[in-house]
């Protein structure tokens, strides 16, 4: 007669089995302490090498002895392996871009008691290299195809900050002239002057009339261009395949901006001297038009689409694609209820 297990017997073997498996489950947890919270290290920001070779990226780690994030670039072979440390610790480094041949590496960090500027590092390693000077910070960089310049983007400094600058510069021509200046510096806050119907912004703070756009930097000349300007907020900057003209985002609408969420697609020449003095729309709907990428023959751009402006920010941002001359917008997958992803160029320009 074969040889049977009792249920009776086993049922209480299973459940001391499993009280035994959840004992040593709940003595392996343990509530999250703030210790745990600083080792805990944030990767953005991926950018591919034009070789498809390399990842750079930024790792973010928060400090406690200063309460503050600290930004450091890397990089990693895209076929895996181990990451290399291109910036040092000590200083915040981010948004890391390659040019287009792949040999050098552009990012923003603010470094020397300085605001954020452009730096430039070569892919086999070595010093990093300041290419600008600027009062205010530079919020965006994006290469130029040909990799001679770079578009970038600065919101208007402030008279705080223009002074700060020139202080900056009397000191490093003068180190006794530094001294006093820094004797100087604790003055009292100029008031905030409030004219304007949208006086607030996340990550900003109060809103003035200083408003943020597009300038060109030439390496060769180490020459810094306006190439808009206005009463208005330019934002996320593309280089036409040829590099003759920007692709840019902006609510321009009239009479007031603020009134409004009508973002639009605009076009300027990235060699005018004008500041932007005439300027293409490519997009004419009520909603929030956003995120420009140029088709690889220069004839069409794709771009985010939110439709009704009366959702505000909560309407479904569509994939849509126009072209350079304007006109009728081709919406795709419009009966798709879900924000589009980040959308990238098609390699065959259809």
């Amino acid at each position: 007669m074969p040889n049977r297990v009792s249920s009776a017997l086993v049922a209480p073997l299973v459940f001391i089995f499993s009280s035994a498996c959840l004992t040593s489950l709940a003595a392996a947890q343990r509530p999250i302490t703030i210790d745990d919270y600083f080792q805990i290290h944030e990767v953005h920001d991926p950018q591919l090498s034009p070789d498809g070779r390399w990842i750079a990226y930024t790792v973010k780690t928060p400090l406690l002895k200063t309460d503050k994030n600290e930004e450091r670039i890397w990089m990693v072979p895209a076929s895996g392996g181990d990451p290399i440390a291109l910036t040092a610790a000590g200083v915040s480094s981010s948004h890391p871009r390659w040019s287009s041949d792949g040999k050098y590496i552009a990012f923003l960090s603010a470094r020397n008691e300085s605001k954020e500027q452009v730096w430039l590092l070569n892919r086999l390693g070595g010093e990093a290299e300041r290419l600008t000077y600027t009062p205010q910070d530079v919020d965006e960089l994006v290469w130029s195809p040909d990799g001679s310049r770079l578009a970038l983007l600065l919101r208007d400094a402030s008279l705080e900050e223009k002074e700060a600058f020139k202080e900056q510069n009397e000191k490093e021509k003068d180190p006794d002239t530094g001294k006093d200046a820094k004797e100087k510096k604790n003055k009292t806050q100029r008031p905030w002057v409030i004219n304007r119907r949208q006086f607030k912004q996340d990550e900003i703070g109060y809103l003035d009339r200083r408003r943020t756009h597009v300038y060109v930097f030439d390496l060769a000349k180490r020459d810094l261009t306006q190439i808009t300007s206005g009463d208005y907020d330019d934002q996320e900057i593309a280089w036409s395949p040829d590099g003759k003209q920007l692709a840019f985002s902006s609510n321009r609408s009239t009479p007031d901006p603020d009134a409004t969420y009508n973002t639009d697609i605009w076009i300027v020449s990235a060699d005018n001297t004008d500041k932007g003095a005439h300027v293409t729309q490519v997009t004419k709907s009520p909603g929030e038009d956003r995120s420009p990428v140029w088709s690889p023959d220069g004839k069409r751009i794709a771009y985010s689409a939110r439709l009704d402006p009366s959702e505000f920010e909560y309407g479904t941002r569509h994939l849509a694609i126009i072209s350079v001359d304007g006109g009728e917008a081709k919406i795709l997958a419009k009966s798709w209820r879900r924000n589009n992803p980040t959308h990238r160029r098609p390699l065959d320009g259809q």
